[in-house]
């Protein structure tokens, strides 16, 4: 087995550190960046031939690659990268789930190896993370090329994997130089571009855990706008621009966003759901609880059913997203998309309005 070693300064360090906070709740130090290179996708007719593992100490990353240079060291990498996760608590891969993880294990048992240490790591796959949103992004796949070429990140390897499984089987037939020097650029620049893609989860914390710092509200007749500052930690790399179904629209880029939600001047119902407690009054076209219902002549009330126990309300209404909240109007009963009142956003609280902007985040992607 050969091992090599890559040692590069990196500027911002205090940043770095505390994204790492934010996003996974642990120290950097704490994180392993990893990736394998394999003659093929089937650990029992393939050949382990590369283990690269980065991570960050003393302000620097520190890249260790341990090389199959003699086609039969599979169990001493295996063995020696158990041995180097004992001092992490995560390790970061992208696909890693799928593939890498499960070929490591696969091998460990074909060699006997104790791999706990690995095991014991909590699991961060980018390609995981991200899938659900290929759709934000607007690219045909997520292949990690395709993500760094997305995000402006450029890599001096050109080779892809596959093409590397014959210079491999070559290079260990006969050793050389430069046979060596693309098998390991391929898997540096693996790595390496794991660390620069790494703000690509930013986009699913955007949606799924938004840190609101500021924000103002403004609207007219038609639409209500929200400028929201989020924590500077949690960029976004790339722009976005999107309406989704429901006419919202985001524009978002590094630690501001814009929100635009449709204004609508229509009559709409809030429903009871008590409705075996209510009356409707069909002249009215409204529903009275049982207690006041003695005062309203008996021909002109009927026992309420699920669908005609409302209160109708003419007024300016937004989407609403949060279901504890207990006044939500619909157009119809039974309708998926609610609303409040316009007036019950925008005089109340911060800490509600920021409540309101999560809400809208969180259901933003969802069909």
């Amino acid at each position: 087995m050969k091992i090599v070693h890559y040692t590069y300064d990196i500027e911002n360090i205090e940043f770095i550190k505390e994204s790492f906070k934010l996003l996974h709740s642990t120290d950097y130090e704490k994180i392993l960046y990893f990736d394998i290179e394999t003659t093929g996708l089937s650990a029992r007719n393939s050949t382990l031939y590369l283990i690269g593992a980065l991570s960050y100490d003393n302000n620097s990353l520190h890249l260790t690659q341990l090389f199959n240079e003699d086609g039969y060291s599979e169990k001493e990498l295996i063995t020696s990268f158990n041995e180097y996760c004992k001092k992490y608590t995560h390790i970061i891969h992208f696909n890693g789930l799928t593939f890498d993880i499960p070929y490591i294990r696969e091998k460990a048992s074909k060699h006997n190896i104790d791999i706990s240490n690995i095991d014991n790591l909590i699991q961060i796959d980018i390609f995981k993370e991200i899938r659900s949103y290929k759709g934000l992004f607007g690219l045909d796949n997520l292949k990690l090329v395709t993500i760094e070429k997305y995000m402006g990140i450029e890599r001096n390897d050109t080779c892809q994997g596959s093409e590397l499984i014959n210079v491999y089987q070559r290079y260990v037939a006969r050793p050389d130089d430069e046979k060596e020097r693309l098998l390991l650029l391929h898997n540096h620049d693996d790595i390496i571009g794991l660390t620069k893609i790494i703000s690509i989860l930013n986009y699913k914390l955007l949606f799924v855990k938004p840190v609101i710092k500021s924000h103002s509200i403004s609207h007219d007749r038609s639409k209500l706008t929200i400028e929201a500052i989020t924590d500077e930690h949690l960029y976004i790399p790339k722009r976005i621009n999107q309406t989704n179904k429901d006419g919202i629209y985001i524009n978002a880029y590094d630690n501001k966003i814009t929100l635009i939600l449709p204004v609508i001047n229509d009559k709409l119902k809030h429903f009871f759901k008590d409705y075996k407690n209510y009356y409707y009054l069909p002249k009215e076209d409204m529903a009275i609880h049982k207690s006041v219902s003695a005062y309203v002549d008996s021909d002109n009330k009927e026992r309420a059913t699920k669908k005609n126990c409302y209160i109708a309300k003419d007024d300016t209404f937004i989407i609403n997203h949060d279901s504890d909240y207990p006044e939500i109007f619909l157009k119809e009963y039974g309708d998926k998309l609610s609303y409040r009142t316009l007036n019950s956003l925008v005089s109340s609280s911060d800490d509600e309005q920021r409540k309101y902007i999560k809400n809208i985040l969180h259901n933003f992607l969802k069909k």
